[in-house]
């Protein structure tokens, strides 16, 4: 093996410990969007703002990680001699190809742990994206209706002609 192989090895042994973690940090993002949606059913506006406050606490941990992972690939890249390869432009499949066994089944079986919980962190902010655009909704129907005071309800007097009753809204009743 040369020492630009040896370089290689021991940079693709960093990155399947670097997707490893990536991978428990976005078990962990999981958590927390679920966390989320119950406390959503729950209507507990302080759990979900103290559920926020982590989650965009993991995810500069996150963002962090994934400059770390582009600079071991670009730097493998560069030990295997792929200089002209972008890190965007590779698959991690195509990278484990360039090792040898037990490396390249480490690195794909981190790679699809990682893509695994990817794929679950999209299913579950598709669907509180869906659950807050709904409660928007719901919100602009409730405040529209304070704000315009309701339709007009018809009022009888006692000779039985129609009056138009004083509408106003119950921002500027109580206000």
């Amino acid at each position: 093996m040369t020492v630009a192989q040896v370089r290689a090895e021991n940079l693709a042994r960093e990155l399947v410990r670097l997707l490893n973690d990536m991978a428990a940090l976005h078990g962990e993002l999981i958590v927390l969007m679920r966390g989320k949606l119950e406390a959503i059913r729950r209507a507990d506006s302080d759990a979900i703002q103290s559920v926020t406050v982590r989650e965009t606490a993991l995810a500069s941990r996150l963002a962090e990680r994934e400059g770390l992972r582009r600079d071991l690939v670009r730097n493998v890249l560069r030990e295997l001699g792929m200089n002209s390869r972008k890190p965007q432009t590779i698959r991690m499949t195509e990278l484990a190809e360039c090792f040898a066994e037990p490396r390249r089944s480490q690195m794909l079986v981190a790679t699809t742990g990682l893509r695994v919980r990817l794929e679950e962190i999209e299913r579950l902010s598709v669907t509180t994206r869906m659950i807050t655009t709904e409660m928007l909704r719901h919100m602009e129907e409730i405040i529209g209706v304070m704000t315009s005071g309701g339709p007009a309800t018809g009022v009888y007097s006692r000779a039985g002609s129609r009056e138009i009753s004083g509408r106003a809204s119950v921002f500027e009743a109580v206000g």
